[in-house]
């Protein structure tokens, strides 16, 4: 086989992996509740107070990752250690907080966000894994372990997920309810 195939052949070969795991990483399991609550380390309502970019040392490369520093506002499930309420928390995610590169229509490859990002001065509802050995955690189903909290016309506190709470609840619901929903999932 001549040089000019096989680099070929090799390229192919590279292009198909890349859109398999691609594919692969946009496919997540739609979960219940209860399902969100069983695979969190971590369930809490928490306002974003800082967001860094920062790297760390595994599997013998660098991996560009986003620290961010969250203020715990209320705990629901998991060990905050002593204080709780009001403690501060690092959350450290694989991501890059530079702007993707993108040529045409093309998204360069190296930039591709999986995980959700989270916007400083935000208040969301987190189900988060456990940290793995170099530090790492994420939302529980990506999108669907992140609630983002706003105010309805009532003033009162409603959140709502990536997926818009699909498969949970019919459209935006109360944090009452969902703290509620959450703790019906403990036992």
């Amino acid at each position: 086989m001549s040089y000019l195939k096989l680099k070929w052949l090799l390229s192919l070969t590279l292009i198909v992996a890349t859109a398999s795991w691609t594919t692969h990483a946009a496919l997540v399991k739609k979960m219940s509740l209860s399902e969100m609550v069983g695979n969190a380390d971590k369930v809490f309502r928490a306002t974003v107070m800082s967001k860094e970019p920062g790297s760390l040392q595994a599997g013998g490369g660098e991996l560009s990752t986003i620290v961010y520093t969250l203020r715990i506002d209320d705990p629901i499930k998991g060990d905050f250690g002593s204080g709780k309420e009001g403690q501060v928390l690092q959350f450290i995610m694989l991501g890059s907080m530079k702007s993707s590169l993108v040529v045409g229509t093309q998204k360069r490859l190296t930039n591709l966000q999986i995980n959700p990002d989270l916007q400083l001065g935000s208040d969301y509802v987190l189900f988060t894994t456990a940290r793995s050995s170099v530090g790492l955690s994420t939302t529980v189903g990506l999108g669907q372990g992140l609630f983002h909290l706003s105010n309805d016309s009532n003033g009162r506190d409603m959140v709502v997920n990536s997926l818009g709470n699909q498969g949970l609840f019919s459209g935006p619901v109360s944090y009452d309810d969902l703290k509620a929903a959450i703790f019906t999932n403990l036992n």
